[in-house]
């Protein structure tokens, strides 16, 4: 429950925003339109956020990729259970598919406060990205929210066609474990990763001491900011146990991720066809199949601090 109102508060932040833009973009009131703007604002957002992501991202994109990510993952969670209580989806598949998407949500919520802490004052995140979030909320809005609360069943299903957009919704479940494993790849090759050396003393010590608990002594009686750093609290950049929580932070949301999509197997669409750009822009790495991780794998590195 908190989670939905989390998302609320997403939309709510961003309903001046929805003044911006033109008559033309406005909450139509004919059925279906809503739906096709949602369709058309959530390709777009997946086409930016692997355009971002693929070009030397800072904390801050990996922020907003992260909250909007959740959001979508909540969003999901009111279409389906409207769907499901006018009976236009199996209640069953939606009583298991729901924690495993609340389990999503809180993965990425998660992931999105972990960057935040390499951000500073001079952190800016890509204004592409920026946009295409705030796109995607107005569609989010127009389809399933009111100004201050989500819409009731009733009142989506007059906006929307419900099993369709469950459908899309679901299907951006795929996309969304893709970006969970770029965001690891990330966290794991990008060199330009850095934060305030306080953050990193205390990450950096957290996550050392679980390597230790583990086993492994390389990290022992190892100083990771000098306190002329500390004292001035300057960003440096990440060694490697901070780079460890982060990677066990994706790992995370790639693994909840992965049970959400396993957990809508159920649902029986008909053969959607393939979203315009939907596959443009992505970052150039091995298929996702490849790089997939079991929730309970060996390798992980223990949980993130």
């Amino acid at each position: 429950m908190i989670a939905r109102f989390d998302a609320v508060e997403q939309l709510a932040a961003g309903f001046l925003a929805v003044q911006r833009f033109d008559a033309a973009d406005q909450p139509a009131t004919g059925r279906g339109r809503p739906a096709m703007r949602l369709e058309a604002a959530l390709a777009a957002w997946e086409l930016q956020a692997h355009r971002t992501l693929a070009n030397q991202p800072g904390a801050a994109d990996l922020v907003r990729v992260a909250r909007v990510q959740a959001l979508l993952t909540t969003t999901t969670v009111v279409v389906s259970e409207a769907a499901a209580r006018r009976g236009e989806i199996d209640v069953g598949v939606t009583r298991r598919l729901t924690p495993a998407l609340e389990n999503a949500q809180l993965a990425w919520s998660r992931s999105a406060r972990r960057w935040a802490e390499l951000t500073t004052p001079a952190s800016r995140t890509d204004p592409a990205l920026i946009e295409a979030a705030g796109q995607l909320r107005v569609a989010i809005r127009s389809a399933v929210a009111n100004q201050t609360s989500w819409a009731t069943p009733d009142e989506i299903a007059g906006r929307i066609d419900l099993p369709a957009t469950v459908m899309t919704l679901h299907r951006s479940l795929v996309d969304s474990v893709e970006l969970a494993y770029i965001t690891r790849e990330i966290a794991a090759d990008h060199p330009g990763l850095a934060a305030p050396a306080r953050i990193i003393a205390m990450r950096a010590q957290g996550e050392a001491e679980v390597a230790i608990e583990q086993g492994e002594t390389r990290f022992e009686g190892v100083r990771w900011v000098t306190p002329q750093q500390i004292a001035a609290n300057q960003p440096i950049p990440l060694p490697e146990p901070a780079r460890r929580g982060l990677i066990n932070t994706a790992t995370e949301v790639a693994a909840a991720t992965n049970q959400a999509v396993a957990a809508a197997a159920d649902l029986k669409p008909t053969e959607p066809a393939p979203r315009a750009g939907a596959g443009g822009g992505r970052r150039a790495g091995r298929a996702a199949a490849d790089r997939e991780i079991p929730v309970h794998h060996p390798n992980r590195g223990g949980p993130p601090r």
